[in-house]
This record gives C-alpha cells, sequence and structure tokens, in this order.
C-alpha cells in the first residue's frame, strides 16, 4: 500500500472540492475542435501536446479529456487525421506532470477489458493516481470496420460495455482467478495485478448512453473504496 502522495491528494480534491472544474478537451488530435485550414491550426504533435500539458500543469487547470479518434475525416482540412492513441499519450503526459488529472478515452468493443485494465492501472501508477477513464461504445462505422468490429445495436452496445465495466472492476478488486459469464463476455482465470495506485478507484466518465446505469456502476463500500463512475453530460 502506497502512502497518499501530493498527486493522489489531487484525485481525491477531483472529486468534490472544485464545484466547477476546468479542463482541455480533444488536444491529441490534428486540428483539436477547429475544421479550419488556418496556419496556425493544433497540429496535434507530441511536442506540442507536451508543452500544452506542462503549462496547464502549472497553470491550475484540472484536467486533460482526449477523443478517441483512430481514423481522421479526410477531404481538404482532413479534420483530427493525425491523433495520439490516448492512454498511451495520457501515460507519458502523466510522466511528465505533477498535479493535473489526465484522462484516457477508451472504446469498449475495441478493447478487451483484461488487456485495458493492465494498461489503464498502469497508466494511473505512473501519474501515482491522476490517471482518469473516459468510457465510452463509439458511434463511426468507419472505425468499427476499420477494426473488423461489428457495431452493435444501440441498447446491446451499452449492455456490451456494462459487462466490460464489471470485468474490469472485478480486476481491481481484491478478487483473483474469477471467471465471468455474461451475455457477450466469456472469460476464465481472470487475474490482474498491480491495483490502482493507492487503492482509490480511478476517476471515471461514462458516455451519455450510461445515464440509466449509472447508478449501477458506483461501487458500495469504505469511502476510500467507493466507485468514482458518473454520467457524463
Amino acid at each position: 500500500m502506497h502512502a497518499p502522495s501530493a498527486s493522489l491528494n489531487a484525485r481525491r480534491a477531483m472529486h468534490g472540492n472544485n464545484k466547477l472544474q476546468i479542463g482541455l478537451f480533444g488536444v491529441n488530435c490534428s486540428s483539436g475542435r477547429a475544421v479550419t485550414l488556418v496556419p496556425e491550426r493544433w497540429s496535434g504533435s507530441w511536442p506540442d501536446n507536451k508543452k500544452l500539458a506542462l503549462m496547464a500543469d502549472e497553470a491550475g487547470i484540472d484536467f486533460l479529456l482526449p477523443i478517441g479518434r483512430w481514423k481522421g475525416y479526410g477531404g481538404a482540412t482532413d479534420y483530427q487525421g493525425t491523433t495520439l492513441e490516448t492512454v498511451t499519450w495520457a501515460t507519458g503526459l502523466l510522466a511528465l506532470t505533477k498535479r493535473i488529472t489526465v484522462f484516457g478515452t477508451v472504446h469498449a468493443p475495441i478493447f478487451n477489458p483484461v488487456v485495458a485494465a493492465k494498461e489503464m492501472v498502469t497508466a494511473d501508477h505512473v501519474g501515482e493516481g491522476r490517471f482518469g477513464l473516459n468510457i465510452v461504445v463509439g458511434w463511426n462505422e468507419g472505425e468499427f470496420d476499420m477494426f473488423g468490429v461489428e457495431q452493435r445495436a444501440h441498447e446491446q452496445r451499452y449492455e456490451y460495455a456494462q459487462e466490460w465495466i464489471d470485468v474490469i472492476k472485478m480486476i481491481w478488486s481484491d478478487r483473483e482467478d474469477f471467471d465471468f459469464q455474461g451475455k457477450y463476455l466469456a472469460m476464465k482465470g481472470i487475474r490482474g495485478k498491480p491495483k490502482p495506485y493507492g487503492g482509490e478507484e480511478l476517476r471515471c466518465f461514462l458516455s451519455p448512453g450510461f445515464t440509466h446505469l449509472a447508478g449501477g456502476n458506483r461501487t458500495k463500500g469504505s469511502p476510500r473504496q467507493r466507485g468514482r463512475a458518473r454520467a457524463r453530460r
């Protein structure tokens, strides 16, 4: 068990101290959120992301939230044509910063939950508790085609993702060598170490379709172990 670090205390503070929290969105993508050809448009390059993250950390910005984009829009602007994968992007920025929370945006249908749990907990240890998870189920058919993954019907997307979340939370719990049998996932002998940094659950945002499921994504228990999931509007 790790003693609470400054960064872990920052994660706890993000859960409730500031009623209004300010962050930067989509800087892992070229053009950011602006469809434009102006020469000074956001590059999305690693050097620029690194500079921006250090500036935001120093200025007191609360978080960085990336877009999970795998395929740009093409055309003259090629909007978001160049992107940095979000979990590795977050891990690099967490190693460079001291206070800011950095999220990864993860498409549940594309990432195996055992792999995702390992990737995210690694980022969490690098940042000493400052990694956050933004869970989405995807909408871009071109991206799903690229991965060879079939897009499910709307309600089924969230049913699958709920099972995905359940598996990951079980991996991050004290359980070991457990089986999981659901409607969509059938897995055996699951084990995952290390657990999230400092025994705290990760900061977690859910895509809007999870609104009706959000209550089920709160882990009961002591305050230290209580779930951090909330529906993102």
